[in-house]
């Protein structure tokens, strides 16, 4: 009877530590199936998050060079490009990439003359496991986000319109061109933080352009949404009319084009301010030519 007890009390502390070691493999599956997913989908929106803030920096940044114009005096904004896994936990962090492209915005008009421009963008990019990607572009004056389910400006380009008397129609647009300095890559892929150099290269307060009685306007670009949206807002905010019988203009969207025509109710003057503002992606500096 005595062999035969001590036999039932090793049984019993088997059979505990099986059902220990499956409570813990339960938590973990529940953990890992469950919450893991949750914890880096929230991580990875922070991570969009911070790369907005970071690129409303960049956009201040290239402001302060278009205020201040001095050449030389560069100023490096930090883009973080991913996230990383979570510790202990079966996960997949999160990766990014950060490119300078050209000649991906055109702006054309039409009137007492001709002006046409081209500028080129600063594009991120995001590789994301369990949140939406996303993309921002810092294109000529404005900031982009771009997801699946389309686009929008996230900080507004300076386009301003003002009027006087009997529809004299004053429009000042400040367009930005991004130039790749000192040959080195245009495009980064990664996680960790990477910076981005920019300083003034060329423009000032005097208008590059001034065209009279303009008549029509076409702006290229691959987010046509945000830039219709954008002129469209700032033109009804100075009392033109689109939507009614009386229209003072047209706006509409064909294919990657945003295209604006003036009707003859209206004489609209056209200022544009024209600025260069070189960028490399990289640790260091090396000086333009």
């Amino acid at each position: 009877m005595k062999k035969l007890i001590n036999s039932n009390n090793a049984v019993v502390g088997i059979v505990a530590a099986f059902l220990i070691v499956g409570l813990i493999v339960a938590v973990l599956s529940v953990v890992q199936t469950q919450y893991v997913p949750k914890w880096m989908e929230e991580k990875e929106s922070e991570h969009m998050y911070t790369v907005a803030d970071q690129f409303a920096q960049l956009n201040y940044a290239i402001n302060t060079h278009m205020v201040n114009q001095k050449t030389n005096v560069p100023i490096s904004t930090t883009i973080t490009l991913g996230s990383k896994e979570m510790p202990y936990l079966m996960s997949v962090g999160a990766y990014g990439q950060l490119q300078i492209l050209k000649d991906q915005f055109q702006i054309n008009i039409a009137g007492s003359s001709n002006y046409t421009k081209n500028t080129s963008s600063i594009k991120y990019s995001s590789f994301n496991t369990y949140y939406i990607n996303q993309n921002y572009v810092y294109e000529s004056g404005g900031v982009i986000l771009e997801q699946n389910s389309g686009n929008a400006m996230h900080i507004r380009p300076h386009f301003s319109v003002s009027y006087n008397q009997v529809w004299n129609i004053t429009i000042k647009f400040n367009v930005v061109n991004i130039s790749i300095i000192g040959g080195k890559d245009q495009s980064v892929y990664g996680r960790g933080p990477i910076p981005i150099q920019t300083e003034f290269k060329s423009g000032d307060n005097s208008p590059d352009a001034t065209i009279e009685d303009v008549n029509y306007l076409n702006v290229t670009t691959n987010y046509a949404n945000s830039w219709y949206n954008s002129i469209n807002s700032s033109l009804k905010k100075a009392g033109l009319n689109l939507d009614s019988s009386n229209k003072n203009y047209t706006l509409s969207i064909q294919n990657d084009d945003v295209v604006v025509k003036f009707n003859d109710n209206i004489i609209v003057n056209f200022e544009i301010y024209y600025y260069d503002i070189g960028a490399q992606i990289s640790h260091g500096w090396i000086e333009s030519r």
